[in-house]
């Protein structure tokens, strides 16, 4: 109780301040029973509402928790200010639809908050994004899970930098409406999606473009994208139908990160396409500065040495990452073809090259150590590395699992590592710890 009067001096800003670094609302709302000066004070605090459906395991669980987000957003409407607003992990049936409205309606027209995330559960039924929402002009971060967008007409949300749209079915026709309607878009996410073969991004503003795991039917045999204004792509995860893009089409990027594996029908029989399409793939990012890359994008180059000339054509190129998996078995199993070193170390060695990578100052390679038949491969390309990275300034090697970083044939592959002869006078490895 003491404690409680002594804060009678201070300003209602600090106790706001103070109040604001709460986490949970509930607890904001609980200290009204203090006194009567705080009695009103939680309703000026900043607040982020988040409402997570993990927990309800039953039908009556979820009617229940949607009952009591109903009986606290009706307190709510007196809040000066809500920043965000979540709602993630309901499973989607027609008997929430009024529910979900209204807390889309909160969200964008009674708080007008600044960030939403409304994530919906994959199920049998698909919620359709309300149209009363396609208006908006305060909303600046936008996230949906499994939300069905059909803008007819107008989409405007003039003040939206970051859209992220994950879990749907999307035509090409409703991008383009979408990104019309976002003139201050910075950054895009689409995860998990299907439907689009072309993807047109004219905007000078959206600088940033995530594409996770696209999900081609048999009427999507590829992804055209076109975004001459980019500066970072990123390509992740796994993709039904491959991704295309044409060197002139990202024309201002500076970042690429292709963490993606692309699955081909009867990969086997399909290795020259899945070679041909990389090298393409490779060849339109090949203008940027910082390129990250996972383990099946150089899963061909270990084998056949073009790594050299893809380096080579990628002029600005300052960093360079490459992931491996560890231990994982597809890890093990895409470089366990490449045991014949004698071979590998001849089309290393004898393979022409006609200048260095003048620029190249950065390089990291993050979970590409194992057993002694990846390291073999590993190092020979560290090896060709650094020979022709006259500018090289930081080598990291980096282990995310302790079991490896300590294991005898990781501390042996160090060993060779630090013996290796370098190009560049000022270049250095750095071994770094792992995590856990």
């Amino acid at each position: 109780m003491w404690l409680i009067y002594s804060t009678h001096r201070f300003a209602n800003s600090i106790l706001i301040h103070i109040l604001s670094m709460l986490w949970e609302s509930k607890e904001v709302v609980r200290t009204s029973v203090l006194s009567w000066r705080w009695q009103f004070l939680w309703m000026t605090v900043p607040a982020s509402l988040r409402y997570m459906f993990y927990h309800c395991k039953t039908k009556e669980d979820t009617l229940d928790k949607v009952a009591l987000n109903n009986r606290e957003l009706y307190y709510r409407k007196s809040c000066e200010k809500i920043r965000k607003f979540v709602a993630y992990g309901i499973k989607y049936v027609e008997c929430y639809a009024k529910d979900i409205d209204l807390w889309v309606h909160f969200a964008t027209k009674v708080a007008n908050v600044e960030e939403f995330f409304l994530g919906i559960m994959p199920g049998d039924q698909k919620y359709e994004f309300p149209r009363f929402a396609h208006k908006n002009a305060r909303l600046r971060n936008l996230t949906l899970r499994h939300c069905q967008l059909n803008p007819c007409g107008s989409f405007h949300c003039s003040s939206l930098v970051s859209l992220s749209i994950g879990l749907v079915e999307l035509t090409d026709g409703v991008m383009e409406t979408v990104l019309s309607g976002c003139p201050n878009l910075e950054c895009l996410e689409l995860f998990a999606f299907w439907g689009i073969q072309h993807l047109e991004i004219s905007s000078v503003k959206l600088r940033k473009l995530t594409v996770e795991s696209y999900f081609g039917r048999n009427h999507d045999p590829w992804l055209e994208i076109l975004a001459p204004y980019i500066q970072c792509l990123q390509l992740k995860g796994f993709c039904r139908a491959v991704i295309r893009i044409r060197q002139r089409n990202v024309a201002s990027l500076v970042t690429a990160v292709l963490h993606l594996h692309i699955v081909f029908e009867d990969e086997k029989r399909n290795l020259e396409n899945q070679y041909s399409y990389l090298k393409e793939l490779l060849h339109s990012v090949a203008h940027a500065e910082n390129l990250e890359l996972s383990l099946w994008c150089i899963k061909d180059r270990l084998e056949f040495p073009g790594i050299c000339s893809f380096l080579q054509s990628s002029s600005d190129l300052e960093t360079l990452v490459i992931y491996g998996s560890g231990y994982n078995r597809i890890s093990s199993e895409l470089l366990s073809k490449y045991t014949n070193e004698d071979e590998q170390r001849r089309k290393f060695e004898t393979h022409y090259c006609n200048g260095s990578f003048l620029h190249l100052k950065t390089i990291k390679f993050i979970d590409c150590f194992g057993p002694p038949s990846i390291n073999k491969s590993v190092l020979l390309l560290v090896k060709y590395l650094l020979k022709h990275a006259t500018a090289l300034e930081k080598f990291f090697i980096t282990n995310s699992y302790k079991k490896i970083d300590v294991s005898g044939d990781f501390v042996r592959a160090k060993q060779e590592l630090l013996s290796l002869p370098r190009s560049s006078p000022r270049a250095s490895f750095i071994f770094c710890k792992p995590k856990y």
